[in-house]
């Protein structure tokens, strides 16, 4: 089949997943074409599509702005006679309705923490098939009425060509902190890792945020054991960066997918997240990381689910006890065992099946 993907093209989660889709798509046989949803102009980075790095690959076409007119989307898949499209966090329910309209089968999927009550009949009528990538998600939507198959999603293959280079001292705990925004508790982490007076231990914090006389400078400036890194590497030096760590501390108020979970477990590393899901439904505590009690906070999402901080304590603990190499031996090898039990080979597997549900060969009269 030829098959279409709309989503951001740079170096965040949806671009990540779209690239990683794409690989799936093209293992499995299909023609893959790429229309870059540029950023919003309102984004640090605004108007923005990535032409570099892993993001140089054939059949990629940037798109006029954030928000595509219909009539956009209809030429791009008219062009490459597309048979289906996947969009990701995609609104625009009147356009992708009109595509629809046009015989090209519309396959979505949101972050589970955006997407509300409101948002079910617009896209019931613009997606043939709302796709869910964690147990969480599909609850959600069956909540909410719809029906959504489930893709498991696994380790990628680009996660395990990389061979961690782990030296200590010192023990290197790395938080992804992206764009440090609501759903990363970086206050609470900070404060309790400089409760663990530890030399040994380092906190290297990955973030996509210019520097200010923020909160995370002012702790970096006071404890020279906090190492922040603030550019946007490329892909492979990134992901070398976060296999040199030890340790994955990772508690989030929320998340969508939590891709870094994935990466995580592709280099054998402990995490140390929130118990709540869909980051309990990959960490077992004791076995593969450590899952702190979550405590409510101010913050809610957008659809309304409740957003938690880690139990500080229990935080505290935590880094506390990592600094001890049998227990990091220990929750490293159920790390390794759960990435064997989440192949990048079910993903594949599991795009099959919902593409043999969502496009019958009858409807393109093609494989």
């Amino acid at each position: 089949m030829r098959i279409g993907i709309v989503a951001h093209w740079f170096n965040r989660g949806q671009g990540v997943v779209a690239r990683y889709l794409r690989s799936a798509l093209d293992e499995l046989g299909h023609d893959t074409f790429v229309l870059a949803r540029p950023t919003r102009a309102s984004n640090r980075r605004p108007a923005f599509v990535d032409h570099g790095d892993v993001w140089d690959q054939p059949e990629v076409t940037e798109a006029s702005g954030f928000a595509i007119r219909a009539a956009e989307y209809e030429q791009w898949a008219t062009a490459h006679e597309l048979d289906a499209v996947f969009f990701d966090q995609n609104y625009q329910f009147e356009e992708v309705a009109a595509l629809r309209r046009r015989g090209v089968r519309t396959l979505g999927r949101f972050v589970w923490e955006a997407f509300s009550p409101a948002d079910v009949a617009g896209a019931r009528d613009a997606f043939d098939v709302i796709y869910s990538l964690t147990e969480c998600e599909q609850r959600r939507y069956a909540e909410l009425g719809i029906d959504s198959p489930r893709v498991v999603w696994g380790c990628h293959p680009e996660l395990l060509a990389v061979r961690p280079d782990r030296v200590q001292p010192p023990v290197k705990l790395f938080f992804p902190g992206g764009f440090l925004s609501k759903r990363k508790p970086i206050r609470p982490v900070l404060r309790a890792f400089a409760d663990v007076r530890d030399p040994d231990l380092r906190l290297v914090v990955k973030a996509q945020v210019p520097r200010r006389g923020d909160f995370l400078h002012e702790m970096s400036t006071r404890d020279e054991r906090v190492v922040v890194i603030r550019d946007d590497l490329p892909t492979a030096e990134h992901l070398r960066l976060f296999a040199s760590c030890h340790v994955c501390l990772a508690p989030s108020r929320w998340e969508g997918l939590g891709l870094h979970l994935y990466e995580a477990l592709g280099f054998g590393m402990p995490i140390v997240t929130t118990d709540i899901p869909p980051m309990n439904e990959v960490v077992r505590s004791e076995f593969n990381g450590l899952l702190l009690t979550p405590r409510p906070t101010k913050h809610v999402t957008r659809s309304g689910i409740p957003a938690y901080d880690p139990d500080r304590a229990e935080l505290v603990d935590a880094i506390r006890r990592l600094a001890d190499p049998g227990l990091r031996a220990q929750l490293s090898a159920g790390a390794l065992e759960t990435r064997e039990r989440l192949p990048w080979s079910s993903t594949v597997a599991g795009l099959r099946t919902l593409l043999e549900t969502a496009v019958p060969v009858a409807a393109t009269g093609r494989p």
